[in-house]
């Protein structure tokens, strides 16, 4: 579910168009996600990554691996020195709620409650934790004008919710399908598949 969860990333990128994982917990899709990040800024010039939570310890905070960024600054950390852009310096180019690429220009920056979306143009948004979103409508108007491809990531916090309407009237994705560019693709990475 892992391969298919990265395809699914790039149908979206290259369709320009917007989804949700519904996920079960402990099935590595924040993880699959922080990895599509870097890849996408180390690879693709000027590529600017967003992510949002609804707290600043999930986003951003040091020495915590349950922090978005702690996972990606820990993923580029472990990439061999031969993989890093030139002119990298983790000490110089990780930051809070900010990684950048001196090679080709490109970002992955951090934002946390309603202020997600407000951060400025962005290639890709990922929200995580998106059913857990204390006023979800604000960020939907923010990020509806800040990036084409929104992909929020959640667990299942009951109906009535955001997130929850995404889903129901959303078009489930299979491997290798088309990506539906009116309404949210949707990946189900349940466990029991």
């Amino acid at each position: 579910r892992q391969f298919e969860l990265v395809e699914f990333f790039e149908a979206l990128r290259l369709g320009q168009a917007n989804g949700i994982v519904e996920k079960s917990r402990d099935m590595g899709a924040t993880w699959v996600a922080v990895a599509y990040s870097a890849w996408l800024w180390r690879f693709h010039p000027d590529s600017s990554v967003g992510w949002g939570s609804r707290k600043q310890e999930y986003v951003d905070e040091i020495g915590n691996m349950d922090s978005i960024f702690e996972k990606i600054r820990h993923t580029i950390k472990g990439w061999p020195r031969d993989f890093w852009p030139k002119g990298f310096s983790p000490n110089v180019h990780f930051s809070m709620k900010r990684i950048l690429n001196p090679e080709n220009g490109s970002s992955i920056t951090g934002e946390i409650g309603d202020e997600i979306g407000r951060g400025g143009r962005k290639t890709i948004f990922f929200v995580d934790e998106a059913a857990h979103l204390a006023r979800p409508d604000l960020i939907e108007a923010s990020l509806s004008m800040n990036t084409r491809i929104r992909i929020e990531i959640s667990s299942v916090n009951g109906t009535g919710n955001v997130f929850h309407r995404k889903r129901q009237s959303g078009t489930v994705w299979a491997k290798g399908g088309e990506i539906a560019r009116n309404r949210s693709n949707v990946f189900i990475m349940d466990w029991a598949e």
